[in-house]
């Protein structure tokens, strides 16, 4: 299910709250949630490295192709013989006695060798196993790249959306803020004219000032996330970075679910175990290669004036290599690889269960958040309405200060309650969004 997010004026205004305390601050630039995304999928360092994996894989890949391709070498061989190699021949060659050798020297001194040889694989069942164990090797590496970039959008996703709501909640403060203070001069004005208790202003002032301590608390949490925003994005430390106000998403039609890259990662190091497997029982087939060989031999040095004669060489054949016997190795070799299959496999079917379990939680928590927000709206604005009428009665002294602060108070636990209500939204439909598989297509 796509969770969607509409930028909408700051909560309605701070929705029912009253006029944000206005300061003088320098502009900020204001970056949305997919602009820091963007920023993030190209600087953060998890995002880096899993593209030099899938790198280092397609390379790994363009190595077993290359194995079948013809294999080309120059040989330049030269020899002086200190002691010319001896040689058996028959006695009977020269007239002696069968049975007899003889020794003989022959040959010149230096020899010259001048070659290039060349091979190619005609029939390597090992080396296209080889390069199908790579490529799946490769969409291995592939899908742990977008499960890294998934990781990427869902943590700075979250720490956006913590920033959005440490802004609201600060200013939920600055408002509340503004009210208490306009109470406590009104209280002051009237404990000068005897008509209230230094209680009374000695409370407001408490109140007051928790206020500024609270708010001053989530003015440091704000950085710390702004911060973090910065670090994943690859920002400088005193970068400038502002949110977009949080407002409260918009219910859209559900997105078509996937599979997410947990589950696909699984599958397909399944894949990966099986063609591992054939690579192991097909080393044992035969392979057979072509060879050549182009070149020209030279003897000397010859005669009074020490010449070099040269001697064209060139032969060209076929080589079947069949492995016969080579103990027991393959086969244990096997064994193993088929028992980490059925681990594998295991793995993936917890997999497939988990996901499925987090999705059912995560629609739930999704119903339960979307009902609890809409009923953190309407107590806010009943606290709201009931904060301006016991203001207006307190004006005319038909409603005491115990009255205003309870009404007070109870404005702000709405706000919190609000606040509360969006977090638990904003997680459960990201997390949603993570377990369909849409996270990175259709972020929120």
């Amino acid at each position: 299910m796509r969770a969607a997010l509409s930028i909408r004026p700051l909560l309605g205004a701070v929705l029912f709250a009253a006029p944000l305390l206005a300061t003088a601050q320098p502009e900020v630039p204001v970056r949305s949630l997919q602009e820091c995304i963007d920023l993030a999928l190209a600087n953060d360092r998890r995002v880096r490295t899993a593209d030099i994996d899938v790198r280092m894989a397609e390379a790994r890949a363009d190595e077993q192709r290359a194995n079948l391709l013809p294999k080309v070498r120059g040989v330049a061989d030269v020899r002086h013989y200190a002691d010319l190699p001896y040689q058996l021949l028959p006695a009977s060659f020269f007239g002696g006695p069968e049975g007899v050798y003889r020794e003989v020297q022959f040959g010149t001194p230096d020899n010259i060798a001048l070659n290039v040889q060349a091979q190619l694989p005609l029939v390597d069942v090992g080396s296209w196993e080889g390069i199908h164990v790579a490529r799946e090797a490769e969409r291995l590496a592939g899908i742990q790249r977008e499960r890294s970039r998934e990781e990427v959008v869902l943590e700075l996703s979250n720490a956006y959306y913590n920033a959005q709501m440490l802004q609201a909640r600060r200013s939920f403060l600055d408002s509340n803020l503004l009210n208490t203070e306009a109470m406590l001069r009104n209280v002051e004005l009237l404990h000068a004219q005897l008509l209230a208790r230094g209680t009374d202003v000695d409370r407001l002032r408490l109140q007051r000032d928790q206020l500024r301590t609270q708010r001053e608390r989530v003015e440091a949490q704000h950085e710390q996330v702004l911060d973090l925003l910065r670090l994943m994005m690859g920002l400088p430390s005193d970068a400038p970075l502002a949110t977009e106000p949080a407002s409260a998403p918009v219910q859209q039609a559900p997105a078509t679910a996937k599979a997410t890259p947990g589950l696909r990662l699984a599958e397909q190091s399944v894949l990966l175990r099986q063609a591992e497997i054939r690579l192991l029982k097909r080393s044992r087939l035969p392979s057979l290669h072509g060879y050549g060989l182009y070149g020209s031999t030279g003897f000397g040095p010859i005669g009074t004036e020490g010449r070099y004669d040269l001697y064209p060489v060139s032969y060209f054949g076929a080589t079947l290599q069949m492995p016969l016997f080579g103990g027991t190795v393959i086969s244990q070799k096997v064994r193993q690889k088929e028992l980490e299959l059925a681990r594998t496999g295991v793995q993936r079917d917890a997999v497939a269960d988990r996901e499925g379990l987090e999705r059912r939680r995560a629609l739930r928590d999704e119903t339960l958040a979307l009902r609890t927000l809409t009923d953190a709206q309407a107590q806010l604005a009943l606290a709201e309405r009931i904060r301006r009428s016991t203001l207006l009665q307190h004006a005319e002294g038909l409603a005491t200060l115990t009255d205003l602060v309870l009404a007070d108070q109870a404005v702000r636990d709405g706000q919190q309650l609000y606040i509360d209500a969006l977090v638990q939204l904003r997680k459960a439909q990201l997390e949603l969004a993570r377990l369909n598989g849409t996270l990175l297509n259709e972020r929120p």
